[in-house]
C-alpha cells in the first residue's frame, strides 16, 4: 500500500499516542505468570503485541479484550513451570524481535518444550546472544546459524550469572524471565544502561529483586520461585511512536504540539536529550513517577544545530535514530552517529535505509560501517520512497515529507502497523496546510 503525504503542513494540537509497545510485551508475559487476574488498561495494539499475545493463547492462556482493557488469567510460577507435558504448538513470532527473545528464556526457565518461528525478517536477526548464555547455563536449545527457527528441547537452566555482552533490554530480559523459574539467586550485570521496563514491573508485582549499581556496572539480583502480584496498570503512550510527531514538530515552521500521557523513563526517553543538545524547544510535565514516570510532552518548531552522538547515547536511543536522521536535515551543520552497527540488524539494514530515505529527498549524507553523517540545511524535494517493510523507516520518512514542499509517496507504508495502527491517520487529523 502506497501512502500519500503532502507538505509544508504545520502539527497543531494535542494528541494521544498507542500504548507503549515493550511494556505493553512485558505486561502481557508477567500477567500471564501472575498469581490471579491482571487488568491492563492501554495494551498496545500494535502487530508485534498482538504476536506475544498469540504466543501466549497458543500456550492454553486465558487473555480476553474488553473494550479498552485487557484481562489475563495468570498462572503463577510454578502453575507456568509445572504443566511441562508434550513439546507446545510451533510458536509464530511474526516481526517481532521481543516476543522471540524474551519468549526464549522464559520458555527455557519453565522446562518448556517449543519451536520457535518468525517471518522471513525476524528469521534474520541474531537470536545467538540470547541463546548462548542459556545454553552455558544448562539450556538445551537448538538453531541454526544463529536464527530462528529455535528448537527448545529441554534441559535445567541453573541460576545465572552472567554480563550481558551486547548492550540489549531484551538480551537482560530474557535472562530475568528465565530466573523466575529457577532455584536460587540470579545476577545479571549490564555495563551499558538499557530500558529498564522488566525491572520497574517485577517490583511493581512484589518480585524478589533488587538493583545494585556498581563501578563494574549495573547488577540485577533475582531470586527464583517467587509467585508475583496480578498486574492493574495503564500502558502509557509509545515514546518510541511519539518522537516521529515531536521530530516533526520539530522541522516543520508554525507548528506547536501536545502529546499527551506519553512513557518519560529516563532509559526510553533520552532522545529528548539529543533533541535538546540539538535545540529543539521540548517541555515534559511529569504527571506519574511510578511504576514508569508519565508525563505530557510540548514541542514547538525549532532552529536545530548538528549533533554527535555515540557510545552510551546509542542503546538509549537505537530505535529513535530514524527520527533523527530525518530532523537532522533541516538543522544547521553536520550530525554525526557512531557506534550504531545494531542499525544493521534491525527489521530492515537502517543505516542503508537512511541513507536512500536521506538522498532521495535530495539531502546529503555519508555512510559508515557503524553509523552515518547527514549534512545539515538541505533543500529537501518531495519524493517516492521504499519503506522496505520497515516500520521506523516509514515514519521517519514521513517526517521529511510533513517539512517538504509537495505531495511525496512512501512505498508499503502498511508496515507502520506493527508498532502504531493508525499512524497516517493521526498525521491527518492534527496537520493544517
Amino acid at each position: 500500500m502506497d501512502t500519500f503525504v503532502e507538505g509544508r503542513r504545520t502539527l497543531r494540537g494535542s494528541i494521544r499516542i498507542p500504548g507503549d509497545k515493550s511494556i505493553s510485551h512485558r505486561a502481557v508475559m508477567l500477567g500471564c505468570l501472575a498469581s490471579g487476574e491482571s487488568r491492563i488498561s492501554g495494551l498496545s495494539t500494535a502487530q508485534d503485541v498482538a504476536s506475544t499475545v498469540l504466543a501466549f493463547q497458543r500456550m492454553g492462556m486465558h487473555i480476553e479484550f474488553r473494550g479498552e482493557e485487557t484481562h489475563i488469567a495468570g498462572r503463577g510460577i510454578s502453575g507456568f513451570m509445572g504443566e511441562v507435558g508434550p513439546q507446545l504448538p510451533e510458536i509464530d513470532c511474526g516481526n517481532s524481535g521481543t516476543t522471540a527473545r524474551l519468549l526464549i528464556g522464559l520458555l527455557c526457565g519453565a522446562r518448556k518444550r517449543a519451536v520457535l518461528t518468525g517471518d522471513a525478517s525476524l528469521r534474520t536477526r541474531p537470536m545467538k546472544r540470547v541463546v548462548a548464555p542459556l545454553n552455558d547455563h544448562g539450556a538445551a536449545i537448538r538453531m541454526s546459524g544463529g536464527h530462528l527457527p529455535v528448537e527448545l528441547t529441554g534441559g535445567r537452566v541453573q541460576p545465572i550469572h552472567y554480563r550481558v555482552l551486547v548492550p540489549s533490554a531484551q538480551v537482560k530480559s530474557s535472562l530475568m524471565l528465565a530466573a523466575l523459574f529457577l532455584e536460587g539467586r540470579s545476577i545479571i550485570v549490564e555495563t551499558v544502561p538499557t530500558r529498564d521496563h522488566t525491572e520497574r514491573m517485577l517490583l511493581h508485582m512484589d518480585g524478589r529483586i533488587g538493583v545494585k549499581r556498581t563501578t563494574g556496572g549495573t547488577q540485577i539480583h533475582i531470586m527464583g520461585l517467587r509467585e508475583l502480584a496480578p498486574l492493574d496498570m495503564t500502558v502509557p503512550g509509545d515514546i518510541s511512536s511519539a518522537v516521529f510527531f515531536i521530530a516533526a514538530a520539530l522541522v516543520t515552521p508554525g507548528s506547536s504540539l501536545t502529546i499527551r500521557n506519553v512513557l518519560i523513563n529516563p532509559t526510553r526517553a533520552h532522545i529528548l536529550n539529543v533533541l535538546g543538545r540539538m535545540g529543539g524547544r521540548i517541555e515534559q510535565e511529569v504527571r506519574e513517577e511510578f511504576p514508569e514516570p508519565v508525563g505530557d510532552i510540548h514541542v514547538r518548531h525549532s532552529r536545530l544545530s548538528g549533533v554527535r552522538v555515540g557510545g552510551s547515547d546509542i542503546p538509549l536511543i537505537i530505535d529513535e535514530i530514524p527520527a533523527l536522521a530525518a530532523a537532522a536535515m533541516f538543522a544547521r551543520g553536520d550530525t554525526v552517529v557512531t557506534g550504531a552497527g545494531e542499525l544493521r540488524i534491525k527489521e530492515s539494514d537502517r543505516i542503508k535505509g537512511i541513507v536512500h530515505m536521506v538522498r532521495s529527498f535530495g539531502g546529503r549524507i555519508e555512510e559508515s560501517e557503524d553509523g552515518f553523517t547527514v549534512y545539515g540545511r538541505a533543500t529537501t524535494v518531495p519524493a517516492e520512497i521504499d519503506s522496505f517493510g520497515d516500520h521506523r523507516m516509514a515514519m521517519a520518512a514521513s517526517v521529511i515529507a510533513l517539512a517538504t514542499k509537495g505531495r511525496s509517496t512512501i512505498r508499503n507504508a502498511e508496515c507502520v502497523d506493527i508498532s502504531f495502527p493508525g499512524f497516517f491517520e493521526v498525521i491527518e487529523q492534527n496537520t493544517a496546510g
